[in-house]
Parts: C-alpha cells; structure tokens; sequence
C-alpha cells in the first residue's frame, strides 16, 4: 500500500521486514552463543527453542490483547514482531550448528592481530556463515510468506499480506478459479525466485 506521499513504506511488506530482522537478530545471537564462549550459552537456544512447544494458535489470543494494549492493532510491525519470534530459535540453532565447523584458531588469530570483537563478526564470522545464512533467509521468509493466521488477525482489509488475499478468493462459492489458479502461480513466485538467488550458496553449505 503506497501512502500520501506515493512511497511505500517498509511496514507494508512483513515478510520483507521479518526476513531481514530474524536474520539480523538470528546472526547476533548465534555469534554470542557460539564464538563468545558463554557459559550458559546452550541454555539460551534450548530455552528459545521450548517456544515451538505451545502451538501458534493459543498465542494469536493474548499476542493479540499485548498488540492492542501497545496501540499496534492493525500495525504491519506486529505481524512483523510475530514472524520474528516463530522463525528466530529454528535459525539460531541451525546458524549455531554451521557456527561449530569454523575453527575457533581463525577467531584466536584475528584477536592477536588486534581485532575486536565486532571485526571478528563483521571480517570472518559474517562471511563464512553466508551460506547457512542463505538457508535461514529461506525458511525465513517461507516461513513469513505462508503466515495466515497472525496476519488475519491483525491486519485490516486494507493492509493484509499476499497470503490473506490468496486465501480470501477461495471465500467466494462462485469464484472464478482461473483467476484463483493465475494468482496461486503468481504466489510462489517470490520463493521460487529467492531460492533461485540463493541457490550458490544454499550449494556450499
């Protein structure tokens, strides 16, 4: 959706918005966990992980009252905030895990030399994780593309996601299934041509 001014805004696209920020938080928490040698640092991604134990649908409820109360109702930002949540601790194991086959020598080395700790991240850690990072940013957004229920329930008519509208067509007893058949290929085409981008890299890991 386009604003006042012509632009469209950020907010408008969750998926877009949930990919980059899970990535974004799933590399910090990892980079701590397993190259800062934290102490309690299994403890984090297992505690994260208990999250997928309780299903999505008796969490819309109260996500939904706790958006309200912060004045997010109706806020792309909010199914952002969900999306996030429900695609970090899957992406902080699996970085964590592709994290344990870098040696800690090129860490040690580069500490010698004087680098700290944000330029061990940004110079060896960040480009050697590029292909587990590739695999995150598909399930991530795979993950936020197909989200149904969070975005229908906070979402107006005029802000829903690709994945509301698709499924709204089929509301409709006589709805004319060419046109729901065109839209339905026109829907996988964002992932197909992200997996696509991706797929160099998706091959090294």
């Amino acid at each position: 959706m386009r604003d006042a001014g012509g632009v469209i805004p950020p907010a408008s696209h969750p998926w877009l918005g949930g990919l980059a920020l899970g990535a974004v938080l799933s590399l910090l928490a990892s980079f701590a966990v397993s190259r800062m040698r934290l102490t309690k640092g299994s403890l984090l991604t297992n505690a994260a992980l208990l999250t997928y134990a309780i299903p999505a649908s008796f969490l819309f409820v109260p996500y939904f009252r706790i958006m309200h109360s912060y004045g997010l109702s109706d806020n792309p930002w909010a199914v952002i905030a969900a999306q996030v949540t429900f695609a970090t601790p899957f992406a902080i194991l699996l970085l964590q895990l592709y994290a344990s086959l870098i040696p800690f020598e090129l860490d040690d080395a580069a500490r010698v030399d004087g680098a700290s700790a944000g330029q061990v991240y940004l110079r060896i850690y960040l480009p050697l994780m590029t292909p587990a990072l590739a695999i995150v940013a598909i399930y991530a957004l795979l993950l936020a593309w197909n989200d149904y229920l969070f975005a229908a329930v906070l979402l107006a008519v005029r802000n829903m996601t690709v994945a509301v509208t698709q499924g709204q067509l089929f509301s409709d007893t006589d709805a004319p299934w060419n046109a729901m058949m065109a839209a339905a290929i026109i829907y996988v085409l964002p992932p197909i041509a992200l997996l696509f981008a991706l797929r160099r890299y998706v091959s090294r890991a």
